[in-house]
C-alpha cells in the first residue's frame, strides 16, 4: 500500500510543531482578544524561564497526524535531543520511528542539516545569533525547522500577540508531573500547554491542531530529562561530515535526506 508521509505545511515545520518565524500558534490577525491572566502568566514565566536560561538540553517524543489522499489519518513520529548554548549555538538529533537518523547543527557561522542513513549533508554559511539561524532556515530556505521557536532567544518577545484566546482549563497531572492545562487560540490554530508548577515553569506536553489544513491534522510533543547544567563542548555544535557523505545543495521546501523537493 502506498502512503503519504511528508507534511509539507508548516506544522512539521515548526515548532522544534511551531515555525520559528511565528511560534506554536501562528500569529493571529483578530482585532480583539480574550487572553485570561491565570492562562498567560504561567506561559509567559515558561518563556522568560527558557530566554534566559544560557545552557540546557531536552528530549522531546513527537508524532504527527499525515492525512492521505484517502482522507485516512496516519500517525508519524521521533525522538529528538535538543541542546542549546545561548547565544549561537543549538544541535538537534533526531530518529525517526522507522530508525531513520537526521540531525541540525548551527554553530554560530554555519547551518547544517545531515541525513545519517542516506549519508548525505547541506551546509550554508549564515553568521549570527540562534534568531537569524531559525530565520534563515525556515523563511530563505523554506524548510521545516520542529520546534525551532521553543528555543529563540526572544521568545516572550510579542507572545500575547500571537493569540486571539488564553484560558487554564485545570491544574492537571501528567506522567505522575503536576501542571497547569492551558488552552490557546488564534485564527490558524488551537493549541493546548501543559507547563510543569513549580520553581521550574517547563513545557511538559504541547498540542497542535491546524484548523484549516485538510483533516485537522494534530502535532504533539512531550517533553523531559531537562538538564540545565547539560555539557555543551563547542563541538558538539559543530558539523563535520562523515566518509563517504555526499553533499548537497540546500534546496526551498526540499527534503534534506535525499535531495528532494517534499
Amino acid at each position: 500500500m502506498q502512503y503519504s508521509r511528508w507534511w509539507t505545511i508548516s506544522a512539521v515545520g515548526l515548532a522544534l510543531g511551531l515555525t520559528a518565524a511565528s511560534g506554536y500558534a501562528q500569529q493571529s490577525s483578530a482585532t480583539t482578544s480574550s487572553l485570561e491572566e491565570n492562562a498567560m502568566s504561567p506561559l509567559m514565566k515558561t518563556a522568560e524561564f527558557l530566554a534566559k536560561a544560557q545552557r540546557f538540553s531536552v528530549k522531546a517524543d513527537i508524532s504527527y497526524d499525515v492525512i492521505q489522499d484517502s482522507g485516512q489519518k496516519l500517525e508519524f513520529g521521533a525522538t529528538r535531543v535538543i541542546t542549546v548554548k545561548r547565544p549561537d549555538r543549538i544541535s538537534v538529533d533526531i530518529v525517526d520511528r522507522d530508525g531513520t537518523k537526521r540531525g541540525f547543527r548551527f554553530d554560530g557561522k554555519q547551518i547544517a542539516f545531515f541525513g545519517l542513513n542516506e549519508q548525505v549533508y547541506a551546509t550554508a554559511d549564515k553568521a549570527g545569533d540562534l534568531d537569524a539561524a531559525f530565520a534563515y532556515f525556515t523563511q530563505d530556505l523554506q524548510m521545516p525547522l520542529p520546534m525551532g521557536e521553543l528555543f529563540s532567544n526572544n521568545l516572550p518577545k510579542g507572545l500575547k500577540d500571537r493569540f486571539s484566546e488564553a484560558y487554564h482549563v485545570e491544574e492537571s497531572t501528567v506522567g505522575g508531573v503536576p501542571c497547569d492545562h492551558l488552552a490557546l487560540r488564534n485564527d490558524m490554530t488551537d493549541a493546548q500547554v501543559w507547563i510543569t508548577k513549580g520553581d521550574k515553569p517547563l513545557l511538559h506536553r504541547l498540542v497542535i491542531t491546524y484548523k484549516r489544513e485538510n483533516g485537522q491534522p494534530e502535532f504533539r510533543a512531550d517533553f523531559h530529562d531537562w538538564n540545565f547544567a547539560a555539557e555543551a563542548p563547542d563541538s558538539l555544535f559543530t558539523f563535520t561530515s562523515g566518509e563517504g557523505a555526499a553533499r548537497i545543495q540546500f534546496v526551498a521546501g526540499m527534503d534534506p535526506n535525499t535531495g528532494k523537493s517534499q
